[in-house]
């Protein structure tokens, strides 16, 4: 049950990590991206599939 809740609470912060960083560009860039959706959704998968292999390795029965 509680790993539920590690992989929800990662899953909400890596939200809100992939959000902050397009901001990010699109505050250095100085203008909104065209395909701001693709951009957010590449950052978040990448980010996900990172964190949560590494939460699985952390978590495996040693």
């Amino acid at each position: 049950m509680s790993e539920i809740i590690l992989f929800t609470l990662n899953a909400v912060v890596v939200y809100f990590v992939a959000d902050w960083l397009v901001r990010l560009i699109e505050r250095r860039r100085g203008a909104v991206l065209k395909q701001r959706q693709v951009v957010f959704f590449i950052i978040f998968l990448a980010l996900a599939l990172v964190s949560f292999q590494i939460l699985q390795n952390l978590l495996a029965p040693a």
